[in-house]
């Protein structure tokens, strides 16, 4: 997996900052790119400057190897240039670099932040930026709101030489990929997991083990990565959530997600063990 540089989040812009400047532009939480560039699509800063009044509406970033990374949304996209259109931000996922899908998402996830807490969820006044924490204040009852964070179990299970891969339904291409699922109120990690693997496959877990973690903007989630070891059961989809799902050998595996993902870090450990040969 490749490492990456580390990123200096802010509230604000330093005033002494003379480096390169990116801004991420959403629309509905699609973000702007330059039509048929590979790689890194994003417009450059001074074009974008002249696309859109930048004054004021910014939401910073942070900044990541020498550059400025802010994030803007805007209402109506009907009149960005030619060159350029709007695409979902998971499209990067699979053409960019680790370093910008991360950055524009974590952009899509504080932008929409920003975007839908302007009013308290209290009293319904309007809210200001802390000015030292990235957190909404109404002045009105004092309420506070973070960015929400969702967790998430994601688990690589094995049996033997075989890993348990399934396709989701929300998959727009036929790829297969560990099975994930949000954490329920008053669950832990590890119930998350055997209940997730048992819902939607039928197969109950054991020796359940901490793998990583990732954060993952599509949903605001924090991906908590498991490897767990098959107990019992014959797969049984749920038909809703899971469109196929079956035991796979690393000679037969099918189309599986990036090398972005932690998904695929689990894949690719289960294969480095020595586990995946049939």
């Amino acid at each position: 997996m490749m490492i990456m540089k580390k990123l200096i989040q802010l509230l604000k812009l330093p005033e002494n900052f003379t480096g390169e400047k990116v801004v991420f532009v959403y629309h509905n939480m699609e973000i702007l790119v330059e039509k048929d560039k590979e790689g890194n699509p994003i417009p450059e800063y001074n074009k974008i400057s002249t696309y859109f009044d930048l004054e004021g509406s910014l939401v910073p970033i942070g900044i990541m190897g020498g550059v400025y990374y802010s994030a803007l949304n805007i209402d109506d996209k009907r009149d960005i240039p030619d060159t350029t259109k709007f695409i979902n931000v998971r499209h990067l996922y699979r053409t960019s670099s680790e370093n910008l899908f991360f950055l524009a998402g974590l952009g899509r996830q504080i932008s929409d932040w920003d975007r839908t807490f302007r009013f308290c969820g209290k009293c319904g006044h309007p809210t200001d930026n802390h000015p030292r924490e990235r957190v909404k204040i109404c002045h009105n009852c004092d309420h506070i709101s973070y960015p929400k964070i969702s967790p998430a179990m994601i688990c690589s299970v094995t049996r033997g030489n075989e890993i348990l891969l399934a396709r989701g339904s929300k998959f727009s291409r036929p790829v297969y990929s560990v099975l994930a699922g949000f954490v329920e109120p008053g669950e832990t990690l590890e119930e998350t997991v055997e209940r997730e693997v048992m819902e939607e496959t039928g197969i109950s877990v054991k020796n359940i083990e901490y793998f990583g973690s990732q954060p993952w903007p599509f949903s605001s989630s924090l991906m908590v990565a498991f490897t767990a070891e098959y107990d019992f059961g014959e797969i049984k989809i749920d038909n809703k959530e899971i469109l196929d799902a079956g035991w796979f050998t690393s000679d037969n595996f099918p189309m599986l997600p990036t090398h972005h993902s932690i998904a695929h870090r689990l894949i690719m450990n289960f294969v480095e063990n020595g586990k995946g040969n049939s």
